[in-house]
């Protein structure tokens, strides 16, 4: 699963060829190990995908949204027959499914195209390779602290009040990504709360810059 590097700009004549599908949140768009027969451009919505360890927990351990995500390309690209992951949606989601051949095909005929394909590849097997079952070996504070550093990121933007950024999220949706009862979130988050790297108010969850640097700081080699 991999950034979308069309951007959804497709040319005309081969976004005619996709066909739209709709998800309701928590239904399922792809499960790992079925058959890869489609490549799926997200239109609206987020979808997560699902990482399972051999110990049996089981963790969402991506999002991608219309701006960011394209489920299939990773494997049709590496020419795999299955799906590497269970990728569900995480709200209603529409999305445009193309055969992946067509696809493939757009890809091999453009060389620009071919390219930007194999940067985007190799910077996502780069990251992963550094990152990539982190989350099993953390302490469970440092999975919270992981968790809101990357909601800060992706909130500050657009949630920004009065010095802090509103971390627009639910303890179960934490405990979910995370591996982790809604106790046990509950309990780390009192924690952080009583460090001062984080601010809650009405179980509602702020993040100033400071605090910010300060999660990132104890997260060591990671930031």
């Amino acid at each position: 699963m991999v950034k979308n590097l069309f951007v959804f700009a497709l040319p005309e004549e081969l976004e005619v060829k996709g066909k739209i599908k709709k998800y309701k949140p928590n239904s399922i768009i792809v499960s790992r190990g079925d058959a890869a027969n489609g490549v799926y451009f997200i239109e609206e919505g987020v979808v997560t995908g699902l990482r399972e360890y051999t110990n049996g927990n089981i963790y969402n351990y991506f999002e991608l949204n219309s701006t960011d995500g394209i489920v299939g390309l990773l494997e049709i690209m590496a020419g795999e027959k299955k799906y590497v992951a269970t990728v569900y949606a995480a709200t209603e989601v529409t999305m445009r499914c193309f055969k992946p051949e067509v696809i493939y095909q757009a890809i091999m005929e453009n060389i620009q195209l071919l390219r930007e394909v194999v940067n985007i590849l190799a910077k996502d097997l780069y990251k992963r390779s550094g990152s990539d079952g982190l989350m099993y070996y953390m302490e469970g504070i440092d999975r919270v602290r992981l968790f809101l550093i990357s909601k800060y990121e992706k909130c500050r933007n657009t949630d920004y009040r009065n010095g802090s950024v509103y971390i627009k999220t639910e303890y179960q949706e934490i405990a979910d990504t995370i591996g982790m009862s809604i106790r046990t979130v509950g309990r780390n988050l009192k924690k952080l709360k009583e460090m001062r790297e984080i601010k809650i108010l009405y179980k509602k969850i702020y993040i100033t810059e400071d605090q910010y640097e300060l999660l990132k700081k104890q997260m060591g080699c990671l930031y």
